[in-house]
C-alpha cells in the first residue's frame, strides 16, 4: 500500500474515532434523590433551587436511599417549593439530538397531605438553551388532598414529545396552603355549638424523580477505542516504513 492510501486510511480512521461517540441514557436530573448536600448558594440540594426556603426542606424519610425532599407551609398562609434546571441548576450535559422525537415518562415518588385549604401542585417543562418553555406547561395539582399519607406512591406522567431545540428538562414542585390546624369551620345546626375542623398542616414529601433521555456522551464508545487504536497504529506503519526508506 502507499504512502498516500496508508494517510488516507489512517485519515479516516481517526475521523471516525473522533465522531463515534453516540449519546448515552440517562436520568435527566443529576440528584433526584436529594442526597447530595447543596453547594451552591441558594441551593436546598444539589442542582434544585428552594423556593421560600425553609419551607422546602431536606427530610430522613425517604423512598430510597437516605434523604427526600419535604414540601411544607409551617406558618398559616404561604407557599413553599423547589425547581430545577437539568443543565444550569444540575450541570447535567445537554439533551442529545437523538433524543429529539422521543417521548419519555416521567415518575417520582410522593407522599403526605396538601391539607384541606392547600394543594399540591407540580410541573416538568422542555427548555432550549437560553431558558424558553418550548412546550405547553404540562403539571398536576393535587387539590385539598393526601398522596397516601402514610406510604409511598408513585406518580407517572407523560409530558410529551421532546421538540426540536430542547437542550434542558425544567422541574418545579409546590405546595400552597390557606389556615391550617384546628379552627372553627361551621355552627351545629341543632345545639347552635360550634363545630371545629383540623385542616391538618401540609407536608408533602418527594423522592426518586426519573426521566430518561438520551444525552451527549462524553466518554468514547469501545468502539472509537478500537478506531483510535487502529488508525494510530496505521499512523505509526507509515513513520516506520519512511523511516526505513
Amino acid at each position: 500500500m502507499s504512502f498516500k492510501s496508508l494517510s488516507i486510511v489512517a485519515a479516516a480512521a481517526l475521523a471516525l474515532c473522533g465522531g463515534a461517540a453516540q449519546a448515552a441514557t440517562a436520568n435527566a436530573f443529576a440528584d433526584p434523590s436529594f442526597e447530595v448536600a447543596p453547594s451552591v448558594a441558594g441551593q436546598f440540594a444539589q442542582g434544585w433551587r428552594g423556593t421560600n426556603v425553609p419551607a422546602v426542606q431536606t427530610s430522613a424519610d425517604a423512598h430510597t436511599g437516605t434523604y427526600s425532599a419535604l414540601l411544607t407551609v409551617p406558618l398559616g398562609f404561604g407557599a413553599g417549593g423547589l425547581a430545577g434546571n437539568s443543565v444550569l441548576d444540575g450541570g447535567m450535559l445537554p439533551i442529545d439530538a437523538s433524543a429529539i422525537g422521543t417521548d419519555p415518562i416521567f415518575s417520582f415518588w410522593a407522599k403526605g397531605t396538601a391539607s384541606a385549604t392547600g394543594n399540591f401542585s407540580w410541573d416538568i417543562r422542555y427548555l432550549d438553551a437560553t431558558g424558553n418553555i418550548l412546550n405547553p406547561l404540562t403539571g398536576v395539582a393535587h387539590n385539598n388532598q393526601a398522596l397516601n399519607s402514610g406510604a409511598w406512591q408513585q406518580i407517572s406522567f407523560d409530558p410529551g414529545v421532546i421538540p426540536v431545540g430542547t437542550s434542558a428538562v425544567f422541574f418545579e414542585a409546590q405546595v400552597a396552603v390557606g389556615p391550617v390546624g384546628i379552627t372553627q369551620c361551621g355552627v351545629d345546626n341543632i345545639t347552635g355549638l360550634p363545630v371545629f375542623c383540623d385542616l391538618g398542616t401540609p407536608r408533602v414529601l418527594i423522592d426518586d424523580l426519573n426521566l430518561q433521555v438520551n444525552v451527549a456522551s462524553a466518554v468514547p464508545e469501545p468502539e472509537s477505542y478500537a478506531l483510535m487504536l487502529a488508525g494510530l497504529g496505521i499512523v505509526g506503519a507509515i513513520v516506520r516504513r519512511r523511516r526505513s526508506v
